[in-house]
């Protein structure tokens, strides 16, 4: 028997070639099979609930999360729809307010993700995070969807804390009285609440990212020094202290305000928070009671002063005019005319001292505050040139009469409105305003005369005081006296070069 070696070597090359093959194929098989094992464990071993689906939502898998929190197993829902399985429905669960998301990664052709509330048999709720993703096969068709599931509950009560705590905090901050300010490092202002909004005059949207210096300049208080400072040592001896300072409103007006100082530091970063009151009312008050009590202090000593003078100066005048009937030397005629003429004068400041010291007794009626105004404008405007001196008017047409004194308001615009034409010696115009307030009426008179210091106009109202060569200081105590018996007030507002403002504000009853 004859052996075709070459076809021998050719079958053994083959069978060789074939177990070659068949080893490989085997161990590609171990090799799909570890892999398919390995991502089957970590299909079951995510944290999150894992569902495929088919487009007519049939479930094709679910992982260990999905069975475990449905309490299934799954073969159980292996082929079932995912809506009655998950919901126990006999229909796909899609509505408005609870959209189906396979329906709409279907519909957009892309992932897609959405919130949805969950009630369990419990009671509990949950809110569950759904994403779904489309897995499209070779032909571009849509073959499966494969939806996570995140339960978000937790985060998203911590979020609607924080949302609470939140809204709690800007209630309190926005009912507060008191102005709430914070700023950053770098003095740039990062809160501003109604209350600053309120005695800032700026709004949120016109404030917020601006520096402080907006609304305290660096010449009432340094704070660039005190944040640089603080930031080099972290303490101060300011906070949790009371500090007085001058801030600006947006009108230009400095105020008096009270600050207290806080800060909190956020990794490595350092916010400071002011609570703001403003003073300016009780500032003013103090000014009155001041004022108050200085003229009831004065008032008494004039008083006694007075009484004293008067007899004495009655004597005097008597006994010299007797004298001067007796008299013939046009020379000693002359020393007792002196002397008459000075006995006179000192009478007339006694009586003024008497309208001072004296409580107005108001004869009060219904009278119109213009019309007073209007009669003493007419009767000033004959007693200066007028080629020097003018007026300007400004009375509101919506005032109501009210219950006064209209001969002794009269003599209070009269002092005040003569002082202001002498207060202008090369000429000017004294500007007169009226309108209606809250509580009753305002009467504004200024001058554009050369301004009153400040460390005067804290004493314009004290008999005596006054910075004219002719004048009593009597004049604006006075009127002070008569609208303070009509339980009005009466300030003043003035700047050296710029003039002075007279405010009279008058009840309505």
């Amino acid at each position: 028997m004859t052996v075709d070696t070459e076809n021998y070597k050719n079958l053994l090359q083959e069978n060789a070639q074939l177990k070659d093959a068949l080893a490989q194929r085997e161990r590609e098989s171990e090799k799909l099979k570890m892999t398919n094992l390995f991502m089957g464990e970590l299909f079951d071993g995510i944290s999150e609930e894992i569902m495929v689906v088919d487009p007519d939502y049939k479930i094709v898998d679910v992982n260990r999360t999905f069975t475990e929190r449905y309490g299934v197993k799954k073969a159980e829902v292996v082929g079932k729809k995912c809506y009655q399985v998950k919901e126990g429905a006999g229909l796909p669960c899609h509505s408005e307010d609870k959209p189906c998301p396979l329906k709409e990664a279907e519909e957009q052709g892309k992932t897609v993700q959405m919130t949805h509330r969950h009630r369990l048999a419990s009671g509990d709720i949950k809110d569950l995070m759904l994403i779904m993703y489309p897995i499209k096969a070779q032909d571009k068709r849509i073959a499966y969807f494969v939806e996570i599931v995140r339960d978000e509950t937790e985060y998203r009560n911590v979020i609607r804390q924080l949302q609470a705590s939140e809204q709690r905090f800007r209630t309190i901050l926005d009912t507060a009285t008191n102005a709430i300010l914070s700023i950053d490092e770098d003095h740039n202002l990062i809160l501003f609440n109604n209350a600053a909004e309120q005695i800032f005059k700026y709004t949120r949207e016109e404030i917020l990212g601006k520096n402080l210096n907006i609304l305290i300049p660096a010449q009432y208080g340094d704070h660039y020094q005190y944040v640089r400072r603080f930031l080099e040592k972290r303490e101060s001896d300011l906070i949790g202290k009371t500090i007085n300072l001058t801030a600006l409103r947006k009108t230009g007006e400095e105020f008096p305000i009270e600050l207290s100082l806080s800060y909190m530091e956020m990794e490595g970063r350092v916010t400071f928070t002011a609570i703001i009151r403003d003073v300016s009312e009780e500032k003013q008050l103090e000014r009155k009671l001041l004022q108050s009590e200085r003229l009831a202090a004065v008032g008494q000593a004039v008083a006694h002063v007075v009484h004293e003078l008067k007899n004495p100066l009655m004597i005097i005048g008597g006994f010299t005019g007797h004298i001067r009937k007796s008299l013939s030397n046009d020379g000693d005629l002359n020393k007792l005319d002196m002397i008459l003429e000075e006995v006179a004068r000192l009478e007339r400041l006694v009586a003024g001292l008497g309208d001072f010291t004296k409580t107005y007794k108001l004869v009060k009626r219904q009278a119109d505050v213009n019309s007073v105004i209007s009669d003493v404008i007419k009767i000033i405007s004959e007693l200066y040139p007028q080629d020097k001196y003018g007026f300007r008017v400004f009375l509101s047409d919506n005032l109501t009469e009210i219950s006064c004194d209209p001969d002794k308001l009269k003599q209070v615009f009269i002092n005040i409105i003569s002082n202001g034409f002498e207060a202008m010696a090369d000429g000017g115009i004294i500007t007169v305003s009226s309108r209606r307030t809250r509580d009753g009426i305002e009467v504004r008179i200024t001058d554009q005369g050369v301004g009153i210091p400040e460390e005067v106009l804290a004493h314009i109202f004290e008999p005596f005081y006054t910075t004219r060569e002719r004048g009593s200081g009597l004049g604006l105590p006075i009127s002070y006296k008569i609208v303070e018996a009509h339980e009005g007030e009466i300030t003043a507002v003035s700047e050296p070069g710029r003039g002075t403002t007279f405010i009279i504000r008058l009840p309505e009853r």
